[in-house]
């Protein structure tokens, strides 16, 4: 069996390593246009800018020489061309010679990952304006930085108010720059938190010094010499050193042509076993869609964690369809300053924007008792519950805490598959340990008052 991938990311290198491991008799290339830092972290980005990490390179987990020990054809610094699904048959060039060679196969895996979203208006090609793609793009920012003569006077625009955004602003404001961060709706990060957390997190990035603009409409952007570029909006002008653009990304799908069927944000759809609308052609990753289990609604998830199931799963179902995708739950977290804002399942907003009936509580409180004088610092959380208010089952999960609540936010994940239920959260047995929780575990008190506040609506 003569198994194709293209692209050498977290999903395309997760597809051949688990390829290799399944099948004795496949033949497995990997194909990709870069030549360095395949395994290339994207958090990587703000946590090299935030002086975490060495080098953002730092990120990266597997080298050529493991692919290649395994048995994988790795064939780098190659483009594909063009593809003939009739025939199984991809036209490649390699990027720096040119020379142009085909390739055959009985299985292809699309891990093309996804490309950042570029600004529609002029000025875009000023050397002043960033990305945060790539390790160069990493290091090509830090080095503008490293070369001001004075940082604490250096103004940095953050085009962009998603989990990246915020990221990089808060990067940069840690450098000692000073920032400003604008995003083109009411709410930031509002494809991941309803309003109400949005509000909390911008009013964190304000009090940390950095300017938040939103419902801004970049119209043009002008380089000016060397001291940096003029963003002009619908109603102001802003004057920057650096501007970095985090808007979104889009599925890097374009060499597929109408051989699958493309859906949200540029990516192919896929059914629960990754096959894409053609038999012999698998997407995973950023190239790829995922299903919205509480919608029921294609949705474009974007992440590391996602990337590497999508190709372990492809793998596994290369000559059956054996193993279905539950699915995702779009588990997303992000620590801003001190702050951890963590989100799960649907928003209340985006299911009201289907016409899906639900139900929202938000419960403040201490993690720990009082008498946990040394804890309390850190023991403060917003925890929210979206819900069916018909069934009590549960859409949805956000908080912030200055806790890491990560494997709880897995297990959230994995709840909202079963469609867990305000009762079941309410009166399951929860562990009590003084230094981590009270008697009434917060889960269980939220989806109490949820379900008192439910009762007395209806």
């Amino acid at each position: 069996m003569k198994v194709v991938i293209v692209g050498a990311s977290h999903a395309g290198i997760a597809a051949a390593q688990r390829v290799v491991a399944k099948y004795a008799d496949a033949e497995v290339t990997l194909i990709d246009r870069r030549t360095t830092h395949l395994s290339f972290i994207g958090a990587g980005a703000h946590m090299y800018l935030n002086g975490e990490i060495d080098s953002p390179a730092a990120t990266d987990y597997c080298e050529d020489e493991q692919l290649q020990t395994l048995g994988v054809d790795l064939r780098l610094g190659v483009n594909v061309l063009s593809l003939d699904a009739d025939q199984r048959l991809l036209s490649l060039e390699a990027v720096e010679t040119g020379e142009q060679t085909t390739i055959r196969y009985d299985r292809l895996i699309l891990a093309t990952g996804s490309t950042p979203r570029i600004p529609a208006v002029p000025g875009f090609e000023s050397k002043h304006v960033h990305l945060l793609k790539r390790v160069d793009d990493v290091i090509a920012l830090r080095q503008a930085l490293d070369t001001a003569k004075d940082v604490a006077n250096q103004q940095v625009i953050v085009l962009g108010g998603g989990l990246a955004g915020t990221e990089a602003a808060m990067a940069m404001r840690n450098a000692g720059a000073k920032v400003t961060l604008l995003h083109n709706h009411d709410s930031l990060a509002s494809g991941y938190f309803d309003h109400d957390f949005s509000e909390r997190l911008a009013e964190l990035l304000r009090a940390h010094g950095i300017d938040v603009g939103t419902n801004v409409d970049v119209r043009r952007m002008e380089d000016v010499a060397d001291r940096g570029v003029v963003i002009e909006t619908a109603v102001d002008t802003y004057a920057a050193n650096e501007v970095i653009v985090t808007i979104g990304m889009l599925a890097n799908t374009m060499t597929v042509g109408d051989e699958v069927t493309i859906g949200v944000n540029r990516s192919a759809v896929v059914d629960e076993y990754m096959y894409t609308t053609n038999p012999y052609i698998l997407a995973v990753g950023d190239a790829a869609t995922s299903k919205n289990p509480q919608l029921q609604e294609n949705w474009s998830i974007m992440h590391a964690s996602g990337a590497v199931r999508q190709g372990i799963l492809a793998a596994e179902n290369l000559l059956k369809k054996r193993i279905s995708s539950p699915g995702s739950q779009a588990a997303y977290g992000v620590k801003l300053f001190d702050w951890f804002f963590m989100r799960v399942g649907v928003t209340a907003d985006s299911a009201r924007f289907v016409n899906r009936a639900v139900a929202e509580y938000v419960l403040e409180t201490d993690q720990v008792a009082d008498y946990m004088v040394a804890d309390n610092d850190n023991a403060h959380i917003w925890i929210k519950v979206i819900f069916d208010p018909a069934t009590h089952v549960l859409l949805g999960v956000q908080m912030q805490s200055k806790r890491d609540f990560t494997e709880m936010f897995n297990m959230m994940a994995v709840a909202l598959n079963h469609q867990v239920t305000l009762e079941d959260l309410a009166f399951s047995d929860m562990m009590f340990e003084p230094h981590a929780n009270t008697p009434l575990n917060f889960l269980s008190d939220v989806a109490l008052r949820a379900l008192d506040e439910n009762e007395a609506r209806s």
